[in-house]
């Protein structure tokens, strides 16, 4: 296989609200179309209202039943043939055997216990070619002693790493030049993910907003929300409160890595937010692997936690935002994390799984990456 015009199809699962999987598949995307040009990158999404399907390159979403969607995947891909599928979060032994069948290489993306165990099923061991795994908590080793050990008896080539990020520099002036003379005086950036999740039956971003405005008013710091492409609503008609809707991830990075304060979930987000040295207030917002991973970081002195309410977020921001020694002390801890950006990690994967002949791949060691050294 060749690396000047790949075929790579991106398959992440995901499901309404969320937005993560989407976000990293897209970025990894992209980075890839920047370092080969002339590849072919296509997306197999999942269907259904309020599910993200806006990925900048050719897409075939499922429309039917959700339970289809797995059946779906297997007829695109046995239509399309790519040298490399990637699947992120989610995949099928049965097409997994599909892929292995037709010699396309498979590569899987996880981030937490569930979607890590799935990497170490016996039959994955000798049919999935790499698996590139995202720490669900950077206190904690990447993987059990029983899943090394696993490691050591497949095929299957694994790397870890810590979150995602484009490295290119972000344009401060794609915001609008009123804005830039506001958040240059500091501001605490609220920003709830995709904006599609409800807390008590009310959408999160209206809770950040609502948080927002109490910052703003009660201790009169800038603020600034992100109101996330899942959000429904409007944006509010108030100028004391600037909204975006969505920004490019490099200049997301940015106004986390510039924010006095960054109040955000217990996914993705949070590690961004750590990997640019942002002092966080986090609060769970969906998915079960955030209330774990937010009280963890809590005890370890690299957030401050707490409830997703509009009281409880800005009291924990106002408090953060007016006390310089422990923002200090929070940014020393995160330094020390040394967090490793997966983006050019799976990119040299994906140029070794192309660049390989179709013989069967030989664990390789990858000091400090490869699950036998951690």
């Amino acid at each position: 296989m060749s690396t000047e015009q790949p075929f790579i199809l991106f398959v992440p699962s995901y499901g309404k609200g969320g937005s993560g999987e989407f976000v990293r598949s897209v970025s990894l995307a992209q980075a890839a179309q920047a370092r080969w040009p002339q590849a072919r990158i296509e997306f197999l999404l999942p269907g259904g209202a309020g599910t993200r399907q806006d990925a900048p390159f050719p897409k075939h979403c499922h429309a039917g039943p959700e339970d289809d969607k797995d059946a779906f995947d297997r007829e695109q891909i046995l239509r399309l043939r790519p040298q490399l599928a990637v699947f992120d979060s989610g995949c099928r032994t049965s097409t997994l055997r599909l892929c292995h069948r037709l010699g396309i290489r498979t590569a899987y993306i996880s981030d937490r216990h569930g979607t890590l165990r799935k990497a170490f099923r016996l039959e994955w061991l000798w049919r999935l070619d790499a698996h590139w795994h995202q720490r669900e908590h950077l206190t904690a080793p990447p993987f059990t002693p029983r899943q090394r050990l696993l490691a050591r008896l497949g095929r299957t080539r694994r790397l870890h790493f810590d979150t995602y990020f484009p490295e290119a520099a972000a344009d401060w002036s794609q915001l609008p030049a009123v804005l830039r003379e506001r958040l240059v005086r500091g501001y605490v950036l609220f920003s709830p993910g995709g904006g599609g999740y409800r807390v008590d039956g009310r959408l999160i971003t209206d809770v950040f907003l609502d948080a927002a405005a109490r910052v703003r008013r009660g201790a009169g710091l800038e603020c600034l929300t992100l109101l996330g492409p899942l959000y429904p609503g409007a944006a509010p008609d108030d100028p004391e409160l600037p909204t975006l809707r969505e920004v490019p991830q490099a200049l997301f990075l940015e106004l986390m890595r510039r924010a006095r304060v960054v109040v955000t979930n217990g996914g993705h987000s949070l590690h961004q937010a750590l990997a640019r040295g942002a002092v966080c207030v986090a609060a769970p917002l969906g998915g079960s692997d955030q209330p774990e991973r937010i009280e963890a970081y809590g005890k370890a002195g690299l957030v401050r936690a707490a409830a997703p309410a509009a009281e409880t977020l800005a009291a924990a921001a106002c408090a953060l935002a007016g006390d310089a020694a422990a923002c200090s002390a929070i940014r020393r801890r995160i330094a020390a994390l040394s967090i490793r950006n997966g983006i050019p990690v799976m990119l040299d994967g994906i140029a070794g799984l192309l660049g390989e002949a179709a013989a069967p791949a030989v664990p390789a060691a990858c000091s400090g990456t490869d699950v036998s050294s951690v």
